[in-house]
């Protein structure tokens, strides 16, 4: 009787391996999409992949060809070279290490997977790949999609500008409040649908493209753009220009100035015709004493959050700056929110 018993439970364990790996079979990894300055990437035959050590792999030339790079191929030793600014990368196919020459230093850099030849392209860890050029690279779990950006903004700011928490304006509705006023499709559309993977950058910003379509026109008056039936990705690249030129001013006395790029927008916690954070630095320096401000200068100074100032010394703030996205309307400021001390 145990023997029955014994054999009927390995054929049902023998059964529910091929039953789990079919499933697997039938389950394919999800598409990966890549982003380069907030611009996808089109792959016109070899597509992105994830390899068996759960890293993204790219064909080389055309992610770097975004970046500003050359690309060659080394046939003798197999190695495919990318070169941007005085920095040189080395990568053989089949190695767990690359190259990396910079100011004319030489440096190994081990990675935890190999370069490969796949159907005629050249396949690379990316992320390896950019951050040795001076990218920052992540990765969007929710959408499935790897963000490289190489802009306005080093990779140390943007580090240190994801640090901050979320923000949201005053009167905005936040996404607790809405869970007992809007419907799920409401919430998912403001929100996402997994508001909980927000602790991943990406996903914030990720939503932005994949949820909150645009449709109807959109005037951005300090841009001179007025966008109908526009795509997702230049609608942001415009909300971030739009940004940047809004907050500029310019006087004898005061200068201002705001730094950011696409690595820095995500989507707010709230429902006020926000949609948009553009996170990043303002820099601001007085000509002047801070004595012989006017007193709408003083003000903005004090809305952008600066609270010490001083003649002829560049300070710097990082801000949030929440733009209104509503159609049919101009896209234009709604606050700022200070992050931190001026620095």
């Amino acid at each position: 009787m145990k023997r029955k018993i014994a054999s009927i439970l390995a054929v049902v364990l023998i059964l529910a391996t091929v039953l789990a790996t079919g499933a697997m079979a039938a389950c394919p990894e999800p598409a990966v999409t890549v982003r380069v300055n907030g611009m996808t990437v089109t792959f016109p035959d070899g597509q992105p992949y994830v390899d068996a050590n759960s890293r993204t792999m790219i064909p080389v030339r055309f992610v770097t060809a975004e970046l500003g790079a050359e690309v060659s191929w080394d046939n003798k030793s197999q190695t495919a070279v990318i070169e941007k600014d005085g920095i040189r990368i080395d990568i053989p196919i089949g190695y767990s290490t690359m190259k990396v020459t910079e100011a004319g230093k030489v440096r190994s850099v081990k990675i935890d997977t190999e370069a490969v030849l796949k159907e005629g392209r050249t396949y690379v860890p990316i992320r390896f790949i950019a951050e040795a050029l001076g990218a920052v690279v992540d990765y969007s779990d929710i959408y499935h999609t790897v963000g490289i950006y190489l802009g306005e903004l080093t990779a140390e700011e943007i580090t240190t500008l994801r640090g901050y928490a979320y923000t949201q304006p005053e009167y905005a509705i936040s996404y607790e409040e809405a869970k007992a006023m809007y419907s799920a499709d409401d919430l998912a559309y403001f929100y996402g649908t997994d508001r909980d993977s927000f602790t991943n950058f990406a996903n914030a910003h990720e939503h932005l493209y994949h949820t909150l379509n645009r449709s109807g026109k959109y005037y951005f008056k300090d841009i001179e753009t007025i966008m109908e039936d526009c795509t997702t990705e230049e609608f942001y690249c415009n909300v971030v220009k739009q940004a940047v030129a809004e907050v500029a001013y310019y006087s004898e006395r005061l200068t201002v100035s705001f730094r950011t790029d696409n690595s820095c927008i995500y989507q707010a916690d709230a429902i006020d015709s926000l949609t948009t954070c553009v996170r990043g630095i303002v820099t601001a320096r007085l000509s002047v004493k801070p004595t012989e401000l006017t007193g709408a200068e003083t003000a903005m100074l004090c809305r952008l959050g600066f609270t010490q100032l001083y003649k002829d010394v560049d300070l710097n703030i990082p801000v949030d700056v929440h733009m209104n996205t509503t159609p049919d309307y101009r896209v234009n400021v709604h606050t700022f929110v200070a992050l931190g001390e001026a620095y």
